[in-house]
């Protein structure tokens, strides 16, 4: 079971518009596609992928307004902070 705490970092202006910022703490992927539930009151339009120690972490597809689609290559974190941005 995927687990997600989403943490709110505020707002950064960039081009005099405002873009809002979270952090995903993401827990329980398993190797290969899996669908995070971001919870976000916005489809984000970028994202940084921070996987745990082992790494092979890749984006499956672009997110949407409900989730985000990471992929864990074999032997990859099953845990990692994703950070999200609206640009």
């Amino acid at each position: 079971m995927i687990s997600v705490q989403t943490i709110p970092l505020g707002l950064t202006m960039s081009r005099s518009l405002a873009n809002r910022k979270n952090k995903l703490i993401v827990s329980g992927l398993s190797e290969g596609a899996n669908t995070v539930p971001h919870g976000l009151p916005f489809t984000p339009s970028m994202l940084r992928l921070r996987p745990g120690a082992a790494g092979l972490w890749g984006e499956t597809q672009p997110p949407d307004d409900t989730n985000v689609y990471i992929t864990v290559g074999t032997g990859g974190a099953t845990g990692g902070i994703i950070d999200c941005e609206e640009l």
